[in-house]
């Protein structure tokens, strides 16, 4: 691969890649990676979406292939017949709250089944490169300390994150030194489509649901925590420019995407509430306090933005609205008399 950023006809930058497969193509944030990649595609560049069993009906116009990381005879299917150039690897299990009653489940998907992908384009394609997501949750309790770098200690406090660390230890031995590998580790991040499993859609669908008439109280678990959040379209805009540079960055590199500035869980459901003209009677429920040794998380972002000159564009009030326009939508979608809502994508 040269160094030069590709550009199309019209002089716009494309990406370096021809042959792309996107693992968790269907799920939140490929959702909303898909169309952006697919506007930066050289000339005869393809996307194809790799998801489970059901999901691959949507193609989106893209060529798609079953992979589920479950099943090591589809990972190595989809690898012999793509050969792709990048695998921007999405899927896996994402919620830590989830991960705290399905631990099994958790490792078996975000670590035996990354194995199992980086196994199959170790000896398949061993020159295609990696952009791997995993989280800022891998720091844990270094955020007692202070500020998270990407050369602080993980200390990872979850199943979910000590998954997502161990998986990044793992592709950085496996994969060979030919294959490119960027650790992209997201913080909080939100936007229209993610599931009700995390706390911004969960104040979003109860307020949506009392404004309805179909709920009265708006149930909440620990609200002091803090916690850096961004809009989906800025980790997306983060994903991007890092693959656009991927042929200038080392063979091995980690980035924080993150604001910078932790908010208040309380007065992310406080701004939420503003955006509606119902009283909101709030509740907090003991079984949605599920404690946490980590009160505030901060982190920089200050590597990414020196590398590639990302920064967010959206502002937390942005992401909220659209997030509570989503849901009012869905809610809509599904009460009787209404048209079921169409596939998300």
């Amino acid at each position: 691969m040269n160094d030069e950023v590709p550009a199309d006809v019209a002089g716009a930058p494309t990406l370096p890649f021809q042959r792309i497969l996107i693992t968790g193509a269907y799920g939140f944030v490929g959702r909303h990676l898909v169309p952006a990649l697919a506007r930066t595609l050289q000339a005869g560049a393809r996307l194809v979406l790799a998801g489970r069993s059901g999901e691959t009906s949507f193609r989106h116009g893209h060529a798609s292939i079953l992979l589920d990381l479950e099943d090591m005879a589809s990972i190595t299917h989809a690898i012999r017949s793509v050969r792709p150039d990048l695998v921007v690897h999405l899927a896996g299990q994402a919620s830590v709250g989830r991960s705290a009653n399905a631990a099994a489940v958790t490792w078996s998907v975000n670590v035996c089944g990354t194995l199992a992908l980086a196994r199959a384009m170790a000896e398949l394609v061993p020159d295609c490169a990696m952009l791997f997501a995993s989280s800022v949750e891998v720091y844990g309790l270094t955020f007692n300390e202070g500020i998270a770098s990407e050369t602080s200690p993980l200390r990872p406090q979850s199943s979910y994150a000590r998954s997502k660390a161990a998986a990044e230890a793992m592709l950085a031995d496996v994969l060979p030194p030919t294959a490119p590998l960027i650790v992209a580790r997201p913080g909080n991040h939100s936007g229209p489509g993610q599931d009700e499993a995390f706390v911004i859609p969960a104040f979003a669908a109860q307020i949506a649901r009392i404004e309805a008439g179909v709920s009265t109280q708006l149930h909440v678990g620990n609200l002091d925590a803090e916690r850096d959040f961004l809009d989906v379209r800025d980790v997306v805009d983060a994903y991007l420019a890092l693959l656009m540079q991927a042929t200038r960055l080392p063979a091995r590199t980690t980035f924080n995407i993150a604001s910078g500035h932790p908010v208040r869980v309380g007065e992310v459901l406080h701004r939420l509430c503003a955006l509606s003209t119902t009283d909101i009677a709030i509740r907090q429920d003991p079984k949605r306090m599920r404690p946490s040794e980590v009160l505030r998380a901060t982190v920089t972002p200050s590597a990414i933005h020196h590398a590639v000159g990302w920064t967010p564009r959206h502002s937390l009030d942005d992401m909220l609205a659209s997030v509570l326009a989503d849901q009012r939508i869905r809610l809509r979608g599904t009460r009787p008399g209404s048209p079921p809502n169409p596939p998300a994508g």
